[in-house]
């Protein structure tokens, strides 16, 4: 009898040990496609949409932590949207996922368009992961959002999507009367399944699960302003601005260099919901660039705008002659060598604030230099050309209009006049900018004149002296009677 005892014991022990795993709590949890954004990668219209799967787990006090094991997800989509596998490609964004082992991520996205199988004629596929084993399974977040599965992307191959209003995985389970996308979890199959591990058993836990889909645009969407979709004349430095969004109790402020939105050169978070702008500095000329804004609600939800894109431009440039004096050799028509100019845009109100400035080498058979201003927006403008030994000169009374991504022509040279008050020397046939204001105070005085007597006292030799006006890389005589006369005629520099 006691051999009986414990011959049943043995066998209670066993039957209860293959029903733990049955016993134990299964996890549930939320799986939501979600951060829909539309973007445009050629400038004429959005051809993408990319959204998240995201998977929660939210019953971790009674199930304990949820290891995942397999996941394959289904949605159905209007059949007569024009989404096919010939003009649309379906996959998921490299590097997106948040699993920690990423062979938990699925397989093979396929667009199947006609369906038979889908209430709605199309069906958007991703395929089970390969199967991990106990233990390998990550473990799925119970923070919200949760645990990324991955990035989707839906793109048109050539041209733009249509009007995809009634194609957005709207609504929030099966079907839905008046849905024209949703997840498919239920026969005819296949359909969305998820599976974790259950004690030591990979159970299918797809009962157990809530599936929405969270495209809700008008809650804490942000309407971007400036710079506007598509704009091409951007400068370098932009204020970025948007309207105000009453629901957003901060906004998140995201720069990107790429149309899928995976290379992030700047996010920002400005901390309450009445400054609706950005100023960014120093971008790339002749760049594109994506931009957006989350409005973030009171429970910590980022809901993002759509995606903006604009272009720097090479911005104003200036194709400037001008002579300076000393350099200019009228016998051969030629400067001594070609030298370095910086030129200032300044307003053409008082106090005419300097707007921006560029530097270029002016050459010495042409006398041109191309200056590109990357700062300055189209407007009208003096021109005030600085040369280190020269005294700076301004532009006609006026102004100059100048556009982005345009050239502009000015020519000192060819009349007295192109400068504010006439103020150029005559040379041989060429107008020219006075030499000798060699301590850039904007006059030619005795603190010029005495800098050159002492180098020539000294006999200063080298290359790009300030004191070297004729540029023949010694200080001698000829530059003592250039300076001389132009202090004599006590010659300054004219503005308005």
């Amino acid at each position: 009898m006691k051999r009986f005892f414990t011959s049943f014991f043995l066998f209670l022990s066993y039957i209860l040990s293959l029903n733990v795993s049955s016993a134990q709590v299964q996890p549930t949890f939320n799986l939501t496609a979600t951060n829909y954004q539309f973007t445009d990668s050629l400038g004429d219209g959005y051809d993408a949409m990319t959204f998240d799967i995201m998977i929660l787990h939210t019953n971790l006090g009674q199930s304990g932590p949820y290891e995942f094991a397999l996941g394959q997800y289904y949605f159905n989509f209007d059949g007569a949207s024009g989404v096919n596998s010939t003009d649309y490609t379906y996959y998921m964004v490299p590097g997106t996922t948040t699993f920690t082992n990423t062979l938990a991520v699925p397989r093979n996205p396929t667009i199947v368009n006609p369906d038979a199988t889908s209430p709605t004629g199309g069906s958007l596929r991703v395929n089970s992961n390969t199967v991990l084993g106990l233990g390998n399974g990550p473990i799925i977040s119970t923070a919200y959002p949760g645990t990324r599965v991955s990035t989707f992307r839906l793109k048109k191959r050539i041209g733009n999507m249509p009007d995809f209003t009634n194609f957005i995985l709207a609504g929030t389970s099966g079907y839905g009367t008046n849905t024209a996308s949703a997840w498919r979890i239920a026969l005819p199959g296949p359909f969305t399944k998820i599976f974790a591990y259950v004690g030591t058993l990979n159970t299918d836990i797809s009962l157990q699960g809530t599936y929405t889909v969270d495209y809700n645009p008008n809650s804490t969407a942000v309407t971007l302003n400036n710079p506007s979709d598509n704009s091409i004349d951007n400068p370098t430095s932009i204020n970025f601005n948007w309207k105000k969004n009453a629901a957003s109790v901060n906004y998140v402020f995201q720069l990107f260099s790429d149309s899928l939105l995976s290379n992030n050169i700047l996010t920002d978070t400005i901390h309450n919901n009445t400054d609706t702008f950005k100023t960014v500095n120093g971008l790339n000329l002749n760049t594109k660039y994506f931009w957006r804004v989350g409005g973030k609600n009171s429970n910590g939800v980022v809901t993002y705008s759509l995606a903006w894109k604009f272009t720097t431009t090479q911005g104003i440039t200036l194709n400037l002659k001008i002579i300076p004096e000393g350099l200019y050799f009228s016998l051969f028509n030629q400067l001594a060598r070609r030298d370095t100019f910086t030129v200032y845009l300044r307003n053409t109100a008082s106090p005419y604030l300097k707007v921006d400035s560029a530097k270029a080498i002016v050459d010495s058979v042409n006398f041109t230099g191309s200056f590109t201003f990357s700062h300055a927006p189209a407007g009208t403008y003096y021109i005030a050309a600085k040369h280190f030994n020269t005294l700076e000169t301004w532009s006609k009374a006026g102004g100059v209009a100048m556009l982005l991504n345009e050239v502009t022509f000015y020519d000192f040279t060819n009349a007295a006049a192109q400068a504010y008050g006439s103020n150029q020397k005559l040379k041989g046939s060429k107008y020219c900018a006075y030499s000798g204001d060699v301590n850039q105070d904007g006059i030619t005085d005795a603190s010029d004149l005495i800098r050159i007597y002492n180098d020539s006292y000294t006999g200063l030799t080298g290359s790009y002296l300030v004191s070297d006006l004729n540029g023949d890389n010694s200080v001698d005589v000829t530059d003592l009677g250039l300076i001389d006369n132009n202090v004599y005629n006590g010659i300054f520099t004219l503005r308005p």
